[in-house]
């Protein structure tokens, strides 16, 4: 099927210019957990020519009121392998190219991307892919709890690192509060951001945007 029919849709938004820019993209998402499942589909569906998905998980109970690629049947999969599998059924047009394990300090992140998106959901990680990150590299950061959601685009080399941006912040103990319905909301948004980079015209580079969805406020804050 050619890209002017799958697309057209899209087209009809932002254009062809922007479209083969965005099947020219190579984008690096950290975590296939609640965020990251929706993003990448997203971002799939849209036609970024590939992805990289990095995850260490097994699926479980709890994961499949947000994580919206997996089923019962995925119980106990790996999270990565089954995201894969349902990234390509979706769009087999792209590439899709796992990398398993924890983003420690030891993680390399791949020298062809276009950005990376933080779907992760502890802080050690996220400072550990943003040190991984070639000079220049765009990061669209995102976050969720509960009620609670946060976007925001940096550069490596020229934004606040994430390290200092969130020096003093507390991981919360325990699991954390996640509604699918919130979830998707804030991928959402993160996905649309990717665009933006993508197409040069970020709109949260060094602002966060904060959202309380439980009572529809949302806020900026320069960083």
């Amino acid at each position: 099927m050619p890209s002017a029919d799958r697309y057209n849709r899209q087209i009809l938004h932002w254009g062809g210019e922007k479209q083969q820019q965005i099947e020219a993209a190579k984008v690096l998402i950290a975590g296939v957990g609640g965020l990251g499942c929706s993003v990448s589909q997203l971002l799939a569906r849209a036609g970024v020519g590939k992805l990289y998905l990095v995850d260490d998980a097994l699926i479980d109970w709890p994961d499949l009121n947000r994580q919206l690629l997996y089923t019962e049947e995925d119980i106990g999969r790996p999270k990565l392998q089954v995201a894969q599998e349902r990234i390509s059924g979706i769009n087999s047009k792209i590439s899709v190219e796992g990398i398993a394990g924890r983003i420690d300090e030891n993680f390399h992140c791949p020298g062809d991307i276009t950005l990376v998106v933080d779907c992760l959901d502890n802080y050690t990680s996220r400072f550990n892919l943003e040190e991984s990150l070639n000079s220049g590299t765009f990061l669209v950061h995102g976050a969720i709890d509960g009620d609670q959601g946060q976007i925001l685009t940096i550069q490596k080399g020229t934004s606040q690192p994430l390290i200092q941006l969130f020096a003093g912040s507390l991981q919360p103990q325990g699991n954390i509060a996640a509604v699918g319905a919130n979830v998707l909301t804030v991928a959402g948004l993160m996905a649309n951001e990717v665009f933006q980079v993508i197409f040069g015209e970020a709109k949260l580079l060094n602002r966060c945007l904060i959202l309380g969805l439980g009572d529809l406020h949302f806020s900026f804050l320069e960083v």
